[in-house]
């Protein structure tokens, strides 16, 4: 009797361990609501930045272009109370709903315009929609997520700010 529930024992504890180990991974995964486009999701931001990437932080160990952070240097203050003249952004790791710090989309020494989630000097960077854009001399350059895929767009630079400063 005990050569026939062996076996049986030793597959559902199989079975068991995999669900474990798959329903861990899906409790870690992010998961949240968009704030939306660039502008849409500034509103909804502690302030926005005009920033210079200085440099990025080391790397993960996933990805060959992603790190686990970048300074950037403030170039100006769009919106918001910040005082400080470099930030640390902290990117996602991989299961923080946060923006990937990644070499291909952050070109040392090209500003953007990033929304900040507070006035600290280290904080984590965007999450859960468009957190930030590139400048192009007089125009921005967005990447907004819509019908299932990313889309890029321009927006001239003083439309932009005129929608940020309340104008």
């Amino acid at each position: 009797m005990q050569n026939k529930l062996l076996p049986l024992i030793t597959r559902f504890v199989v079975v068991l361990a995999a669900f474990l180990v798959f329903s861990v991974n899906l409790a870690l995964a992010c998961s949240c609501a968009s704030k939306g486009a660039f502008l849409e999701y500034a509103k909804q931001s502690a302030g926005v930045i005009q920033a210079r990437v200085v440099s990025f932080g080391d790397k993960l160990g996933h990805g060959e272009t992603l790190h686990e952070s970048m300074v950037v240097e403030v170039v100006s203050v769009v919106t918001g109370d910040l005082k400080f003249d470099s930030i640390l952004l902290m990117g996602d790791p991989g299961h923080l709903c946060r923006e990937y710090v990644d070499s291909r989309n952050f070109i040392i020494g090209r500003s953007y315009l990033i929304a900040l989630h507070g006035d600290e000097a280290v904080q984590p960077f965007g999450g859960c929609g468009e957190a930030w854009v590139a400048v192009n001399g007089k125009s921005v350059e967005g990447h907004s997520y819509t019908e299932g895929e990313y889309k890029k767009y321009s927006l001239p630079m003083t439309e932009v700010l005129d929608v940020l400063e309340g104008r």
